[in-house]
């Protein structure tokens, strides 16, 4: 477990300096004291530790709530990328987009059972699949609009009204 709180923050740490993108093993390795060997024998990639990050701290912030008809209540996520922006830029920017594929897939992963009860209160006709990328893109893309805001730091309730107000009328229409 010391080991990998080591990577943890060896990743954390770098994120504040370079891409994802850019980043590889052997800095994360470096900068966390341990071997190349023991990264992999804790993780199979740098894609699968970002994927761990996400489960450990991300997917926690994002809660379910299928009963209503926006999904996820996202204002601590929202919240947290205010707080650190750097983390999220150097998460989603990168010409290969690689950090963020592993996010929608991370994502896509969580909103599995949430997103097979909104489809049945919608009308059926539209693909599971095609209704989690939809909510998943309309999520990063108020992520990445909260990043790019040119005021004073958007406020997570704002960005939530704006999730909601996008994948509400997505949604029902």
């Amino acid at each position: 477990m010391r080991t990998r709180a080591q990577i943890d923050s060896a990743f954390v740490a770098l994120l504040h300096h370079r891409s994802f993108e850019r980043m590889c093993v052997s800095d994360i390795t470096r900068k966390a004291g341990v071997g190349r060997a023991t990264f992999y024998a804790h993780f199979q990639s740098k894609d699968e530790l970002l994927r761990s990050q996400m489960q450990r701290v991300v997917l926690p912030m994002l809660k379910l709530q299928p009963e209503k008809p926006f999904l996820l209540d996202c204002r601590i996520f929202f919240e947290h990328i205010r707080t650190a922006p750097h983390i999220y830029k150097a998460l989603l920017g990168g010409r290969q987009q690689r950090g963020a594929r592993v996010i929608r897939e991370t994502l896509e992963r969580h909103l599995d059972g949430a997103m097979m009860d909104a489809s049945k209160s919608i009308d059926g006709t539209i693909p599971e699949l095609l209704m989690k990328r939809f909510v998943i893109s309309v999520l990063l893309g108020v992520a990445a609009h909260s990043l790019n805001c040119s005021r004073e730091k958007a406020q997570a309730e704002e960005m939530q009204r704006l999730f909601e107000r996008l994948v509400g009328s997505g949604l029902s229409a």
